[in-house]
C-alpha cells in the first residue's frame, strides 16, 4: 500500500497528525511551524510537541538542522515579547499569566535537555544549546527587576517563586550539561568536538550568554553565579588554544567586559547602600572571585583584549580608587573594598601593564572628574614605578615612552587639576618625579624618534598659558637636561634664547614668563665656561642681547668677578646714556624703554647715576597718567626692583583716585603694597585706600581691607580717620576678619639683590646663594625630586647621560638630601619641627594671655569644654 502524501494547511494540522509525522519531510514541518508561529496560530503547544515529541521522532543531527536551527530563533523572539509585556506598566495585570507561559517554556526546555543529555554519546547538538542561557537570562532578569515591586502581590510573588526554582533547576542541568562534576562520572565538556566554525561560533555564543547570566544571578545567589563562572573557565581554558589556531579571541574579550560590568554594577551598589552588613561582605567577596576569573581569562587570551576592555577596566579601577580616597564610606566597607575589589583590580593590571592595548588604553584614557585625575596620576605612578624596575627591558620602555607615549598624555591633564595642585602639594611631587623618571627611561632608549618626540611634549608644556602645565614642563627641564651631553645642553639654552627673543622685555604673558624661567634654569645648570662663553657672544654693549640678559641677570657668583664687574659696568655705562638721551628728549618713548629695560636688567645702579634714576622715577614720570597705561605693569614691575633707594610716596602723591579706578588690578595691586609701607607720606592715601576697598576684583578688595587692619593694628591717623569718617567700613572690616580662616601671605615691597633672581614668577628650582635655605623653601622640592633620579638612574659611565659639571644646588643639605630615602608621601621632618616650635610658641603666649584674663571673668560652661577639649588634644600629642 503506498503511503499517502500528508497535506498541512496550518501549525494546528502538525498536532493531529499524531505518528503520521513521521512521514512528513523535515522542511515541510519546518515550513508550517514558522508560518503558523508568525501569524500567531499557536506558540506553546507546537513548542511543546517538537521538542518533546516529534523529536523523537528522527534522527538528532537532521532534526537539529531543519528544525532547531530554524524554530529556537523564534522561540529567543518569543521570549522577547513576553520580557517587553512583562516590563511594560500597561500590561502589569498581565504578568501573573506571562510568568505562567514562561513556567510552560520551562517544562519543554527542561525535556528537551534530558533529550540532549541522552543523545550525548551518540552526537553533540551544539547548535542547541544556545536557547537555555537565552530563556535563563531572560527569566532572571524579570524576577531580579521586579522581586521588590511585586513583593507585595502574593500572587505574583509565588508566581516569581515558581519561576526562580524552575531556571535554577533547568541552570544546573545545563551546566552538567556543560561540564558535568566528576561525580557524573563524564570527564570531558559537551564542546569536545568541534571541527568546523559554526560549531565554535557556538561555543562563543553560549559562554557570552552564560556569562551574561552569571552577572544577573550574582545578587541573587552566589553561590549559584560561582558555579557558572566556574564552567565557563572550564570551558575557556578547554578551547583557548583553538581560539588563537583559528584567530578568533573575540569571545574571550567579550566574556572580560560582560564580568567588568558585572563587577561595577555590583561595586555602585555596594558603594550606594554605603553599609557594612553580611550582604555586602558576600557581594564583594563574590567580585574578588569575579576578578580572578577576569585573571584567568585574560592569561588565557594571552593579553589579546581590545583596547576598549582595557578602557572600561581602567574605569572601574579608578572609581574603586576615588571610592577609597575620597573616605565617603565607613571604615569597615573600605577596608573590604580594598581588600576584595582594589587589590584584584590591581593584580589585573600587573598581568596586563606589559601589552600593547592596556598601555594604548591607558595612554588615551579621558578622565571626566578631579576625582578621577586624581587616581589616574596614582595608577600612572605604579606603573611608572613598573617601569623602573625593569629598566633593562627596551621593548618595554618602548611601549610608555615612544609608542604610546604617556607623558604627554599626563601633561594633558595638567590643566585639569588646579584644585588638585593646590590641595595637595604631595601629589604635585609624586607625579613630578615619577614623570621625570618616565623621561629619562625615554632618553636610554637611545632612539632618536623617542628624544624628538620627548622634546616635542617638553617644549609645548612651557608654551602652555596655563600655570601648571608651564611649571611642571619647567621642572621636567631641569631634570631632562642634566642626563645629556653639555654641549647638547648648551643647544637647548640657545633654542630657548631664539624663542625668547621674539618677546618684548615687558612683555608679561605668562607664555613668556615661563620661557624666561627656563633660560635661567638651563643657564644654572651650564658649566662655568660656557657662561662666560655668553658674555662674549652676546655682550653687554648690543642692545639687541637685552631681551636675554633681562631673564639671566643678575650674574651668578661663579663666573669671574672681573668679568662680572666688567660685564655690569658695560650697562651702566649704557644707563647713563640712556638717561642723559632721556633727559634732553624727555617726550622720546623709545628712549624711556630703553631706560627701564636697562634697569630692570641692572636692579639698583651705581652711585655714580642713582640721582639720575631717582630723578627718573620721581619727577620725571607723570604717575596719575602712567597707571592708566597698558605698560602701567611693566613700569611699576621696574619701579619693584629698583624701590631701595627711591621716595616711593612720589607716586601716591601723583596718582589720583579716578585715575587708580581705572588702573589694572596687579596696578591696584602694587599701589596697595606702596600704601601699606608709606601710608604717611601723601594726602592721597586716604580716597586711594577708599577706592581700593569698593574694587570689584575680590583679590584686590581684601588686599586692601588687610592692608587696612595692619595700619588700624599700627594706629596711623590715615585709618583712624578713614574708620571714624566712614563707620560701614569698620563693621565691614570687622566681618571681613572673622572671615579669614588662615593667616594672609606678608606682603613685602621686594628688592632685588645681587643674589637674587629677578621673575615674575620665583620658580622652585633657583639658586639662593647666601640666603638662608628653610626645608620649605622652593628649593626643596627640586632637591628631592634630584635625591629621587640619582637614585633611580645612578651614574653609569653612560655617554647620552653624562653627569655635568656644575653642582645643581649650592647650599650644603643637597649632599644629604641625595643620601636619604625618598618618601613623597612624608612632609620634611625639619620643616615640621619648625612648624612645630612656631605653634608651642604661640600657645605659650595664648596661655599667658588666658591666665591674665581669668581673674578678671570667670569661664563659661561652653568655654570650659573647649578648654578640656583643647587640653585632652594636647594629651594625646604629648603622648604619642
Amino acid at each position: 500500500m503506498s503511503e499517502t502524501k500528508v497535506i498541512l494547511n496550518s501549525a494546528n494540522d502538525l498536532l493531529l497528525l499524531g505518528d503520521a509525522i513521521r512521514n512528513v519531510p523535515l522542511k515541510d514541518i519546518a515550513q508550517t511551524s514558522l508560518k503558523g508561529l508568525r501569524r500567531q496560530e499557536s506558540d506553546i503547544d507546537l513548542y511543546e510537541y517538537l521538542f518533546t515529541n516529534i523529536i523523537h521522532q528522527f534522527e538528532p543531527r537532521e532534526f537539529e538542522a531543519e528544525i532547531s536551527c530554524a524554530i529556537l530563533p523564534e522561540l529567543v523572539c518569543y521570549l522577547e515579547k513576553i520580557q517587553s509585556d512583562v516590563q511594560s506598566n500597561g500590561l502589569s495585570f498581565f504578568f501573573v499569566e506571562n510568568l505562567t507561559v514562561l513556567l510552560k517554556v520551562a517544562d519543554v526546555l527542561l525535556k528537551l535537555i534530558e533529550y540532549l543529555t541522552e543523545k550525548e554519546e551518540q552526537c553533540q547538538l551544539l547548535r542547541s544549546l544556545t536557547i537555555f542561557p537565552e530563556y535563563l537570562l531572560r527569566c532572571y532578569t524579570i524576577v531580579r527587576k521586579n522581586y521588590v515591586a511585586m513583593a507585595h502581590e502574593s500572587e505574583a510573588l509565588e508566581a516569581m517563586k515558581a519561576l526562580y526554582a524552575i531556571c535554577k533547576k533547568l541552570l544546573l542541568a545545563f551546566l552538567e550539561l556543560l561540564y558535568p562534576r566528576e561525580a557524573s562520572g563524564r570527564n570531558c565538556n559537551y564542546f569536545r568536538a568541534i571541527d568546523h566554525d559554526e560549531e565554535y561560533d557556538c561555543l562563543e555564543k553560549v559562554c557570552i550568554l552564560l556569562a551574561n547570566v552569571g552577572n544577573e544571578i550574582s545578587p541573587i545567589d552566589s553561590l549559584l553565579a560561582s558555579d557558572v563562572w566556574k564552567a565557563i573557565v572550564k570551558l575557556c581554558t578547554d578551547h583557548a588554544e583553538q581560539s588563537f589556531i583559528r584567530d578568533k579571541t573575540g569571545w574571550l574579550d567579550e566574556i572580560v567586559t560582560v564580568l567588568n560590568n558585572g563587577i561595577n554594577s555590583s561595586f555602585v551598589d555596594v558603594r550606594t547602600k554605603n553599609e557594612h552588613t553580611k550582604q555586602s561582605t558576600i557581594a564583594l567577596k563574590l567580585n574578588a572571585f569575579f576578578l580572578r576569573v577576569m585573571l584567568k581569562i585574560l592569561t588565557l587570551s594571552k593579553q589579546h583584549a581590545r583596547v576598549c576592555t582595557f578602557t572600561a577596566v581602567v574605569r572601574n579601577l579608578l572609581a574603586v580608587k576615588s571610592c577609597l580616597r575620597m573616605k565617603t564610606i565607613g571604615n569597615e566597607l573600605a577596608a573590604g573594598i580594598e581588600q576584595y575589589l582594589h587589590i584584584g583590580y590591581m593584580a589585573i593590571v600587573e598581568s596586563s601593564y606589559r601589552t600593547e592595548s592596556f598601555a594604548k588604553a591607558l595612554s588615551q584614557y579621558d578622565c571626566k572628574t578631579p576625582e578621577e585625575t586624581h587616581s589616574f596620576y596614582q595608577l600612572t605612578i605604579h606603573i611608572v614605578t613598573q617601569l623602573v624596575s625593569n629598566a633593562n627591558e627596551k621593548n618595554l620602555l618602548s611601549l610608555y615612552c615612544y609608542r604610546h607615549h604617556l607623558l604627554p598624555h599626563v601633561c594633558n591633564l595638567l590643566k585639569h587639576s588646579d584644585s588638585l595642585f593646590y590641595n595637595n602639594a604631595t601629589l604635585y611631587k609624586q607625579l613630578l618625579v615619577h614623570c621625570s623618571a618616565l623621561l629619562l627611561m625615554g632618553v636610554r632608549l637611545k632612539d632618536r624618534a623617542a628624544q624628538k618626540k620627548n622634546e616635542e611634549v617638553l617644549v609645548r608644556m612651557v608654551l602652555q598659558e596655563h600655570y601648571y602645565t608651564a611649571t611642571f614642563g619647567i621642572d621636567l627641564w631641569s631634570i631632562f637636561v642634566r642626563y645629556h651631553s653639555t654641549q647638547l645642553m648648551y643647544g637647548y639654552f640657545l633654542f630657548w634664547k631664539k624663542i625668547n627673543d621674539r618677546y618684548s622685555i615687558f612683555t608679561t604673558r605668562p607664555k613668556q614668563v615661563h620661557i624666561r624661567q627656563l633660560l635661567r634654569n638651563l643657564f644654572v645648570f651650564l658649566p662655568v665656561t660656557y657662561k662666560e662663553r655668553l658674555l662674549v657672544t652676546y655682550p653687554a654693549t648690543d642692545g639687541t642681547n637685552d631681551r636675554l640678559w633681562a631673564a639671566l641677570c643678575p650674574l651668578p657668583v661663579e663666573i669671574d668677578e672681573s668679568k662680572r664687574k666688567q660685564f655690569k659696568a658695560c650697562f651702566e655705562k649704557r644707563l647713563l646714556e640712556g638717561i642723559k638721551a632721556r633727559q634732553n628728549a624727555p617726550g622720546n618713548v623709545r628712549i624711556f624703554y630703553e631706560v627701564l629695560g636697562l634697569l630692570s636688567i641692572t636692579g639698583i645702579a651705581t652711585k655714580t647715576i642713582e640721582t639720575s634714576t631717582t630723578t627718573l622715577w620721581v619727577s620725571q614720570l607723570k604717575w596719575n597718567t602712567v597707571v592708566k597705561t597698558t605698560s602701567a605693569s611693566s613700569i611699576f614691575e621696574s619701579l619693584e626692583r629698583n624701590a631701595s633707594g627711591l621716595s616711593l610716596g612720589t607716586v601716591l602723591n601723583s596718582t589720583n583716585a579716578t585715575a587708580l579706578a581705572e588702573a589694572k588690578p596687579f596696578v591696584k595691586y602694587q599701589v596697595a603694597k606702596l600704601i601699606k609701607v608709606h601710608p604717611n607720606q601723601s594726602t592721597n592715601v586716604q580716597s586711594l585706600l577708599e577706592v581700593l576697598l569698593e574694587d570689584n576684583v575680590p583679590f584686590v578688595k581684601a588686599l586692601a581691607f588687610h592692608v587696612l587692619r595692619q595700619l588700624k593694628n599700627k594706629q596711623t591717623p590715615v585709618a583712624n580717620q578713614l574708620l571714624s569718617r566712614q563707620p560701614s567700613i569698620q563693621s565691614q572690616l570687622n566681618r571681613w576678619h572673622s572671615n579669614i580662616t588662615t593667616k594672609p601671605l606678608t606682603l613685602k615691597t621686594r628688592s632685588v639683590s645681587s643674589d637674587q633672581i629677578p621673575s615674575a614668577i620665583v620658580h622652585r628650582c633657583q639658586q639662593r646663594g647666601k640666603t638662608d635655605v628653610s626645608p620649605e623653601s622652593l628649593g626643596s622640592l627640586m632637591r628631592t625630586i634630584n635625591s629621587k633620579v640619582n637614585e633611580l638612574f645612578p651614574d653609569d659611565g653612560d655617554e647620552v647621560m653624562q653627569e655635568i659639571d656644575v653642582d645643581m644646588f649650592a647650599d650644603d643639605s643637597s649632599a644629604q638630601a641625595k643620601k636619604r630615602k625618598f618618601d613623597a608621601t612624608a612632609e620634611d621632618r625639619t620643616g615640621g619641627a619648625v612648624e612645630i616650635n612656631q605653634c608651642l610658641k604661640e600657645l605659650q603666649q595664648q596661655s599667658v594671655r588666658l591666665e591674665r584674663l581669668i581673674p578678671a571673668q570667670r569661664l563659661q560652661s561652653t568655654q570650659k569644654e573647649q578648654l578640656q577639649t583643647i587640653i585632652a588634644t594636647l594629651t594625646r600629642a604629648l603622648d604619642s
